[in-house]
């Protein structure tokens, strides 16, 4: 199962800061996970960095790995 993981830190939304490396296994194919530690991020702050995440999909190539 071809795997990739986006990681984004709250503070650092530039597309340079995503970080892509291999993905763990998911339960099913064809799945998309998101984990999302909102102890201190508000709503505006996930949406901003999702739309980082989502950027850096589209500028980077497919598979990301």
């Amino acid at each position: 199962m071809a795997t990739a993981k986006f990681t984004i830190k709250r503070g650092q939304v530039d597309l340079k800061d995503v970080a892509v490396a291999a993905g763990s296994a998911e339960a099913q194919t064809e799945t998309l996970s998101v984990n999302i530690d909102y102890t201190a991020m508000t709503r505006g702050d996930v949406l901003w960095m999702l739309d980082e995440v989502k950027q850096k999909i589209q500028a980077g190539l497919w598979p990301p790995l």
